[in-house]
């Protein structure tokens, strides 16, 4: 398998290929995902999601088919979930400190949720109420699922693409291990999985804040705070945009996460100090973790 990596989405993005084109699937891969993050950049001040930030209610924002899909995507995800899934939480990360203040409204944009951001067709969106959106917890999965889409087209035998832990593979099993939240040096093996896509959730490096009171980008909608938490989550789906949206609600809320898994045919990997607990069976019946 011919293997390149390149610094995209705030991580390092690995993209794996076997076939008579590898290379050219890889390098067609790599601008796709680049693409992704151009549109869905917080920090870009001409990207989707910045241009959304600055509209006023009323006022419609033609985006890129790409934003239009992981909005409309975020908006089923917001809706199953009764709001513990919600994109609309931009201005607690930046009080947190894990995105730049870009304009005065993203500090005081408190009220809105996901319900005041209107997806229309014609890729076209509409804030009721304005507020401040951060797909920071869905497009990284998107990108992968993309950059897989790619490699399918280039006729690629077998596929892998890995960002910073949200991972998607195809045509051969992979063996997956992930950091013990307690101890991010270590590793523990979750097994061998194909034709599926992983996500994983937790602090590790990511966390703020003196020792027994962290937090970390993982924003708990109703008290709008980062949260701190000491476990991870992984979540097993058929794609990675699902899987990376599904680890947030995993974590925030376990006790609607067996009835939201099943719904996307998705099964959760909780490790908490060195055991895993399982939840959900969808991924085992599909043969994929071994």
């Amino acid at each position: 398998m011919c293997r390149r990596a390149r610094p995209l989405l705030g991580t390092l993005v690995e993209i794996g290929a076997c076939g008579p084109d590898a290379s050219a699937a890889i390098e067609a891969a790599f601008m796709t995902v680049r693409e992704v993050h151009r549109l869905m950049s917080f920090h870009e001040a001409d990207s989707d999601v910045s241009r959304i930030n600055q509209a006023a209610a009323g006022l419609e924002v033609c985006v890129d088919p790409h934003t239009h899909r992981v909005l409309r995507f975020a908006r089923r995800m917001s809706a199953a979930s009764r709001g513990i899934f919600d994109v609309t939480i931009a201005d607690v990360l930046v009080r947190h400190g894990f995105l730049p203040p870009v304009a005065p409204r993203v500090t005081h944009a408190v009220e809105a949720t996901w319900a005041d951001l209107d997806v229309l067709d014609g890729s076209r969106v509409c804030w009721s109420r304005p507020g401040c959106i951060d797909l920071g917890g869905v497009a990284k999965g998107y990108a992968v699922d993309v950059a897989i889409e790619v490699l399918h087209t280039y006729g690629s035998a077998a596929g892998i693409v890995n960002a910073g832990g949200d991972l998607r593979m195809f045509g051969a099993p992979q063996p997956v291990h992930v950091r013990l939240p307690e101890s991010p040096g270590s590793l523990v093996a979750l097994g061998h999985f194909n034709d599926c896509a992983l996500a994983t959730s937790g602090s590790y490096f990511s966390g703020r804040g003196a020792r027994g009171s962290r937090h970390e980008p993982l924003v708990s909608r109703d008290r709008r705070i980062c949260a701190a938490m000491r476990e991870s989550a992984t979540v097993v789906a058929q794609d990675c945009m699902t899987a990376d949206a599904l680890t947030k609600v995993v974590r925030l809320a376990p006790g609607l996460a067996p009835e939201l898994l099943g719904r996307f045919d998705a099964e959760a990997i909780i490790i908490q100090g060195t055991g895993l607990k399982h939840i959900g069976t969808a991924a085992h019946d599909r043969g994929i973790g071994t």
